[in-house]
């Protein structure tokens, strides 16, 4: 079992319940102390003397383990080729152990099958992989100053970036681009021609600086950089779809699925 305190209010809280524990053994004792007391002074007054405690006599009342000199009263009548049997009971200490498992069994049942106020495996995996999400998106919102044209990724697995991407394109690049990247004033970004390269590092340095020149404009002041990356992402995932009214070719064919290598003109 891996123990990871991620924080000093968690530690606080390991050392509380560590306190606690300390604390529940210490009144445990004191309790069984008093209770022995008690005993010891009602035996006085009714005048039956008490030993004192101690270890072996106290295993001894948890075992109940009959001296081998007084067997003869526990043996059972009878005999298998001479050998006869002993009826021991069960020590108090298994039987408490096997009522304790008994009740640990029904607690357990009405808190993760009946009252639900526990998860069980499949749910405490569910909440470990929220929390792993939301450690990842926090993670990329503190680092998302620091994309750029070179460490931009392509993430074709991650379909929440391609939603996003494409909620950014549809507001800012479909005026231009066609609202399935079709083309119009600006080039098609659905074919295998680009102007300035194809791969996801040349599709956010264009979206980043634009091509002036060509009447494309930088984003860089209106879109956060993961904000590029992630329409980036959208354009890559858009190649090939072939929507209607498409427009004509421009620019050079290249391999539009490469990662690193020449994007089409924003």
């Amino acid at each position: 079992m891996k123990i990871s305190l991620k924080s000093g209010e968690e530690l606080a809280m390991v050392l509380i319940l560590a306190m606690l524990i300390i604390l529940a053994v210490v009144l445990l004792i004191t309790v069984i102390n008093v209770f022995l007391v008690i005993k010891r002074i009602e035996a006085k007054h009714k005048g039956v003397i008490t030993e004192p405690f101690s270890f072996k006599t106290w295993w001894k009342s948890l075992t109940k383990a009959v001296p081998v000199e007084n067997e003869e009263a526990i043996l059972l009548r009878h005999s298998y080729d001479g050998i006869r049997e002993l009826d021991n009971h069960l020590p108090p200490w298994w039987k408490y152990m096997f009522y304790a498992t008994i009740i640990f069994a029904i607690i357990y049942m009405a808190d993760y099958h009946i009252w639900k106020t526990s998860p069980l495996s499949d749910g405490e995996y569910q909440q470990e992989l929220a929390t792993a999400q939301k450690e990842i998106e926090l993670y990329q919102a503190k680092n998302a100053a620091a994309i750029d044209e070179k460490t931009v990724k392509l993430l074709p697995n991650d379909p929440k970036v391609a939603e996003r991407g494409k909620e950014i394109f549809s507001s800012k690049c479909s005026a231009c681009h066609g609202q399935a990247g079709e083309g119009g004033v600006g080039p098609n970004l659905t074919d295998e021609y680009w102007l300035h390269g194809s791969s996801i590092n040349d599709l956010f340095k264009v979206i980043k600086y634009g091509v002036p020149e060509k009447g494309m404009i930088s984003w860089k002041a209106t879109l956060k950089p993961n904000e590029i990356q992630d329409v980036a992402n959208y354009i890559k995932t858009i190649g090939g779809s072939n929507p209607p009214n498409s427009k004509a070719p421009q620019g050079v064919k290249t391999d539009s699925t490469a990662s690193s290598t020449p994007v089409a003109l924003l």
